[in-house]
C-alpha cells in the first residue's frame, strides 16, 4: 500500500511539471521567432521600395511604347518582385499553419492528459471515502474498548485490583483481562492512528491533483484561444495569397501579351517568361536519370537503310537498323550550329533570369533541320506539353580540352527523328524545328551543359559554337 502511494506521487508530481512546461510557451514569441519576424518584414519593406521603383519605370517607358525587350525586362523585374513577396508570404502562412499544427497537438496532449488526473482524482475520492469507512469503524471498536474498560473497572492502579479482587483467583482473572484488553486497545489505537495518517495522504494528494487539474484545464482553454487566434491569422494570409497569385497571373499575361505581339513583329521567336522552377526541376530530375544509364559512351551506332515510314506530318523518312561498334574519341568536343540555316542567336545566354542557352529563330518556319551539334549518344527524348516541349538531350564523346563531359539539348522541336539510345553523328539531322512547349514561335532552344547534366551546369553555347 505505501508503495503504491509514492508511485502514485511520483506520478502527479511528474503531471504537475508537464503542466507547468505546457503552460508556459502560450502566447510566447521566442528571440529566435522574433528575429525571423524582424527579417521577414525587413524584405518586405526591400520588396516595397523595389516594386515601386519597376512601376516607375513601366511608367516611363510604357509612355512610349510597351512592345519593347526593355519595357518586357522591367515588367519580368516586377513579376519577379512580385513572386519574391509571394514566398514571403507563403513562408510566414507556412509558419502559422506549424504552429496551428503544434497547437493541436498541445490541446490534445492537455485534453488526454485532463481526462487521466480527473480519473485519478475520482480514485483518490473513492480511497479517502473507504479509508473514512475503515477509521470510522476502527474509532467505534475503539471507543467501545475504552467504555468496556471503564465499566470493568480496569481504569485503576494495580493496587486498585488487589484490594477489589475477593481471591487469588479472582485477582489472576483480572490480571489476564487486563493484558488481553490493553494488547487490543494498543493495537486499535495505532490503527486508528495509521488511517488518521493515510486519509491526510489522500487528502494532499487529491489537493495535488485538483491544483494540478486546474493549471491544465487554464493551459487548454489559453490554447484553444491561441489556436482560434492563429487560424483567423492564417485565413488572412491564405486570402493575401490568392490576390497576390492573382495579380502575378494579370501582370504574367500582360507581358506574355506583350512579348508575343513583338515577336510576331521581329520575327525572332523565343520563350513565355513564365517557365516554373518545378518545371526545370522535373526536366533536370529526367536528365539526371537518363545520364546515369549511359555515362560517358564508349560505343557508336551506325544505321542502315532498310525501307520507308512516314512521319507525323505524312512526309517520308527512311527506316534503318542498328548496329554497334566500339569507338574512341580522338579529338575534343568542337560543336557546329544546330539550326544550319538560321545561325544567328535571337536571344543569348542570360538573356533574361532563368534563360540557360540561346535561341535560334526560324523566322517563322517551322519544320527546319536541327542536327546533333556533335557526335554522340542520345540518352532523352522527351514529349511535354509545356516548358521545353519535345526536346532532346546528346551525350557527346567528345569532352572538353580539361576533359569535362559535355551535354547537348535541343528543345521545341515538332518531329523528332531519334530516339534515346541511338548514337549520332555530328551535323546528322535529329528533329524538325518547332514551336511546341512554352514557346511564342518557331525557334530552336539549344543548351550546353558543361561537367554535368543539370541545369546549373549550362553555359553560354557561344563560346562553343
Amino acid at each position: 500500500m505505501k508503495n503504491k502511494r509514492i508511485i502514485k506521487i511520483i506520478s502527479v508530481i511528474a503531471l504537475l511539471c508537464f503542466c507547468m512546461s505546457a503552460f508556459s510557451p502560450i502566447g510566447f514569441v521566442t528571440a529566435t521567432e522574433q528575429t525571423s519576424q524582424t527579417d521577414l518584414e525587413q524584405q518586405r519593406d526591400e520588396l516595397k521600395r523595389k516594386l515601386a521603383a519597376t512601376e516607375q519605370k513601366l511608367s516611363e517607358i510604357g509612355k512610349q511604347s510597351k512592345d519593347t525587350e526593355n519595357y518586357i525586362e522591367v515588367l519580368g523585374e516586377k513579376i519577379n518582385y512580385l513572386s519574391q513577396q509571394y514566398r514571403l508570404s507563403k513562408q510566414e502562412a507556412d509558419r502559422i499553419e506549424n504552429r496551428i499544427t503544434s497547437l493541436e497537438k498541445n490541446i490534445s496532449s492537455n485534453e488526454r492528459e485532463i481526462k487521466e488526473i480527473s480519473k485519478e482524482i475520482k480514485e483518490t475520492e473513492k480511497e479517502i471515502a473507504e479509508l473514512n469507512k475503515e477509521f470510522d469503524a476502527t474509532y467505534s471498536a475503539y471507543c467501545k474498548r475504552m467504555r468496556a474498560i471503564y465499566i470493568s473497572g480496569q481504569q485503576g492502579t494495580m493496587l486498585t485490583f488487589l484490594l477489589l479482587s475477593d481471591g487469588i483467583s479472582s485477582l489472576m482473572t483480572r490480571l489476564q483481562m487486563i493484558n488481553a484488553v490493553s494488547k487490543q486497545d494498543g493495537e486499535l489505537l495505532q490503527k486508528v492512528k495509521n488511517e488518521s495518517t493515510e486519509i491526510i495522504k489522500a487528502k494532499e494528494e487529491l489537493a495535488q491533483k485538483t491544483e494540478s487539474l486546474s493549471k491544465s484545464q487554464v493551459t487548454l482553454k489559453a490554447t484553444k484561444t491561441k489556436l482560434k487566434s492563429e487560424r483567423a491569422e492564417l485565413l488572412e494570409k491564405q486570402e493575401a495569397l490568392a490576390e497576390q497569385q492573382a495579380v502575378i497571373e494579370a501582370q504574367q499575361e500582360e507581358q506574355n501579351a506583350i512579348l508575343k505581339e513583338l515577336h510576331k513583329k521581329t520575327k525572332e521567336y523565343g520563350e513565355y517568361r513564365d517557365i516554373t522552377q518545378s518545371e526545370l526541376d522535373e526536366i533536370d530530375n529526367d536528365i539526371a536519370a537518363a545520364a546515369k544509364k549511359y555515362q560517358k559512351p564508349t560505343t557508336t551506332t551506325t544505321k542502315k537503310t532498310t525501307g520507308a515510314s512516314t512521319t507525323k506530318k505524312g512526309e517520308t523518312t527512311a527506316k534503318t537498323t542498328t548496329t554497334t561498334t566500339t569507338s574512341k574519341s580522338s579529338s575534343y568536343i568542337n560543336l557546329t550550329y544546330p539550326c544550319p540555316n538560321y545561325t544567328r542567336i535571337t536571344c543569348g545566354f542570360g538573356a533574361y533570369e532563368g534563360h540557360t542557352g540561346c535561341d535560334f529563330s526560324t523566322g517563322g518556319n517551322e519544320n527546319q533541320r536541327i542536327v546533333a551539334a556533335e557526335s554522340g549518344t542520345v540518352i532523352l527524348v522527351r514529349y511535354l506539353e509545356s516548358s521545353y516541349g519535345h526536346y532532346i538531350v546528346i551525350l557527346h564523346d567528345k569532352t572538353t580540352s580539361s576533359g569535362k563531359v559535355v551535354y547537348t539539348l535541343y528543345a521545341h522541336n515538332n518531329d523528332i527523328l531519334v530516339s534515346s539510345g541511338d548514337y549520332v553523328k555530328k551535323g546528322q539531322q535529329i528533329a524538325y524545328s518547332g514551336s511546341t512547349g512554352n514557346s511564342t514561335g518557331p525557334h530552336c532552344h539549344f543548351e550546353v551543359r558543361v561537367g554535368g547534366s543539370s541545369q546549373s551546369c549550362a553555359q553560354n553555347p557561344a563560346n562553343y559554337l
